[in-house]
């Protein structure tokens, strides 16, 4: 008996049941493709994501596009901060913010909410006040004042917000603190002579290096910075009229363009950050739950 047709059925079938099998695997990595693709035009479509902005006790958020919007920030536990004037987003998409207690230290907060109802909810006690805090990729740095004149960045334990280290210290009142990918500088504002200056944050033996970016074009108290996309965006208490201000930095002269006013500023800290748009988190999550699963 001749088993050549009855194998050739048998292969056929072999081979039918494989493409069967690899149809589904291949629509979900097309699934995943197009997800992501979403994913990725809903990420542009809110960019940047909605400002916020805090002075003492209270907070405005606002958009390109949208009126500032006031209110005060509320958080839970007993030493509550009378000043908010460090917001930064982690590399895990939290807004966190860090308040100065009266006690002298301060405490970490995650901004729960959405742009129309925000609270702070506490995660951790530090010993140290910072006036500012920002991301290089998962390593997390921090600005307090060391003594006199003297202000210091430190690296912080991005879980526990534990010092872990000296970044350096330098003669300069800093105000704000972003971290720009393509200078690999750490871009920072002096209060005392109203001006930026970059701090080489990578460069081997320039490491902590400082240079002078220029003037900001005005003159100013308490400012916060943050860096979205190219952009370092700030605001600061505008000494001529004492009013809160909002603007972006030019890297490559130092000056500062207002783009809008927020208010009559009070006297302390300010600090300035982003609020997510509703579903970014989500995306950026699901993006790498399947770019993980892609590479398994």
């Amino acid at each position: 008996m001749s088993g050549g047709p009855e194998q050739g059925s048998m292969q056929d079938s072999s081979r039918l049941e494989v493409v069967e099998m690899n149809k589904p695997m291949a629509s979900r990595g097309i699934s995943a493709l197009i997800l992501l693709a979403f994913a990725g035009q809903a990420l542009a479509d809110i960019t940047p994501p909605p400002f916020l902005a805090t002075n003492g006790s209270r907070a405005f958020t606002f958009s390109a596009t949208e009126a500032p919007k006031e209110f005060q920030l509320a958080a839970s536990n007993e030493d509550a901060p009378g000043a908010y004037p460090a917001i930064s987003t982690d590399f895990t998409g939290r807004v966190l913010v860090h308040g100065i207690n009266s006690s002298g230290g301060g405490t970490f907060y995650q901004l729960r909410g959405n742009p129309s109802n925000l609270w702070l909810d506490p995660i951790a006690s530090t010993q140290s006040a910072y006036h500012s805090f920002t991301y290089v990729g998962e390593r997390m740095f921090g600005v307090k004042n060391f003594q006199g004149s003297l202000d210091e960045i430190v690296e912080l334990n991005p879980y526990t917000f534990a010092e872990v280290g000296s970044f350096g210290i330098f003669d300069l009142g800093i105000g704000g603190l972003a971290y720009v990918p393509n200078l690999n500088e750490f871009v920072v504002s002096d209060t005392r002579t109203n001006s930026f200056y970059g701090i080489a944050y990578d460069g081997g033996g320039d490491r902590g290096s400082v240079r002078l970016i220029g003037h900001a074009g005005m003159r100013w108290g308490a400012n916060g910075l943050e860096y979205h996309d190219g952009v370092v965006y700030g605001t600061a208490i505008r000494g001529e009229d004492m009013q809160l201000v909002f603007g972006s930095v030019d890297l490559d002269t130092g000056h500062f363009t207002v783009e809008r006013v927020l208010g009559e500023a009070e006297r302390g800290a300010v600090g300035f950050g982003f609020v997510p748009a509703p579903g970014s988190v989500a995306l950026l999550g699901l993006g790498g739950m399947l770019a993980a699963r892609r590479r398994r």
